[in-house]
């Protein structure tokens, strides 16, 4: 995808402004190294056309390209993240609907259950046409995943097997 020098701008200070949310976080050396890991590759991951087209397109769907980098990958990479961080326990993921909000969209991010504070992995998504998520109106939301799923091949895309890392995660 092409973008304007704007855009490209704007996204990288989004992922600036995410990686400060991270340290905001209280989270403890190992966790929070973790943390900035994983937000940072899911980042660069978004801007790639081969990961957009293995997450989004299957025999039903064949656009993969929402216009933004960030666009779409809301609920893949909260999820993918809760499970990477390995303590599921301490991650909330929250979802509002289209119709309670501006953005005209539904959206999904993650509350850091310890500290009580918001990590949206993709606000920007929103934020590059002037909305501002209102968190305050989310809602809990289900893991709901399956073997097919976006969030699967998402994963496998950026070389992390979802599965494992669950049962590694079940083990502790």
């Amino acid at each position: 995808m092409i973008k304007t020098p704007e855009q490209k701008q704007f996204y990288e200070q989004a992922t600036k402004n995410i990686l400060a949310r991270v340290n905001a976080l209280n989270l403890p050396k190992d966790q929070k190294q973790k943390a900035v890991h994983f937000v940072t590759l899911f980042r660069e991951a978004f801007t790639k056309e081969e990961v957009k087209k293995a997450t989004f397109t299957d025999k039903d769907n064949q656009m993969w390209d929402l216009g933004y980098d960030s666009g779409g990958f809301c609920r893949v990479a909260s999820i993918t993240f809760v499970i990477v961080m390995g303590n599921i326990s301490d991650w909330q993921l929250m979802a509002i609907d289209r119709e309670q909000w501006e953005g005209d969209m539904s959206h999904h991010w993650l509350k850091h259950k310890p500290s009580g504070k918001v990590l949206d992995i993709t606000y920007d998504q929103f934020a590059i046409d002037g909305f501002t998520v209102p968190y305050n109106l989310g809602q809990k939301a289900a893991y709901n995943l399956s073997l097919q799923d976006e969030t699967h091949k998402f994963a496998k895309s950026i070389g992390i097997d979802l599965l494992k890392e669950l049962m590694r995660t079940k083990d502790k």
